[in-house]
């Protein structure tokens, strides 16, 4: 699934991304919330070509809508979503259906990620080492310090969102640690030692636009699920360090 807006910029290396996969059997549902930047005409270009790709646009109530909207509407087994700014890794979508098929029961599973900025280059290399780090701890108290998962390298059974989901977060965002916490206390994910994709991260992107605002809700979601003062100040702690790394990245 795929939600857009105003992405003309980026979203087109997002669904080359997708078709350079060569999955045999996929679905790409894309939702854009009314473009008006030339997205819709790429977006037209691509299912036009490619008939497992539907689309509509049309004003929504934000991205956390779009998304639970499109997941909602798919059909497959396995589910997940990619921002229009973010890309998949090669063979990333073969590993993860490979994975699935054998073993069977698995709720979710998370692979490794990269940071780029806006020109497709690998940024951040210390906090993308250290997020791959945490993810082959797959601790659920490391967890809760911190949101080691990188977005577009999960994937959840269509049976685990339906029980679990959906998404939530503000009209501005999703706030997809309150389900990872959520499915942990049920089951740690599955670890795929893969890269699977890349997040885009970039000064005016929807992660550093609201930064400060998501990490005061990200703060709110890790006291739903622990009481643990020791916990809650580290994560406290690696907020603060987050801040500093992104101003001293110059996206802030």
């Amino acid at each position: 699934m795929v939600p857009s807006l105003n992405k003309t910029e980026f979203i087109g290396r997002t669904l080359q991304s997708i078709v350079d996969q060569k999955y045999p059997n996929i679905e790409v549902i894309i939702l854009d919330g009314g473009s008006t930047d030339g997205t819709v005409e790429i977006i037209k270009d691509y299912a036009s070509k490619y008939s497992w790709i539907s689309w509509e646009s049309k004003k929504d109530k934000g991205q956390v809508d779009a998304i639970d909207k499109g997941l909602e509407k798919a059909s497959g087994q396995i589910l997940t979503y990619i921002n229009a700014d973010d890309i998949y890794q090669a063979d990333a979508l073969i590993k993860v259906g490979k994975y699935f098929t054998k073993n069977s029961g698995t709720l979710w599973l998370a692979g490794k990620g990269d940071i780029i900025d806006e020109n497709g280059i690998r940024i951040a290399n210390i906090i993308g080492k250290y997020k791959n780090h945490l993810l082959l701890l797959n601790n659920y108290s490391w967890l809760l310090t911190v949101n080691y998962l990188i977005q577009p390298s999960v994937f959840i059974s269509k049976e685990a969102y339906q029980k679990y989901g959906p998404f939530s977060g503000t009209k501005a965002s999703v706030m997809e640690y309150d389900l990872w916490l959520k499915l942990g206390k049920i089951a740690m994910p599955k670890i795929l030692d893969e890269y699977l994709s890349s997040f885009r991260l970039f000064r005016g992107s929807i992660s550093t636009a609201n930064f400060k605002q998501l990490l005061m809700e990200d703060e709110k979601i890790a006291e739903k699920y622990t009481a643990n003062q020791l916990i809650l100040a580290f994560h406290y702690l690696h907020n603060i360090g987050r801040i500093v790394v992104l101003y001293l990245l110059g996206v802030l």
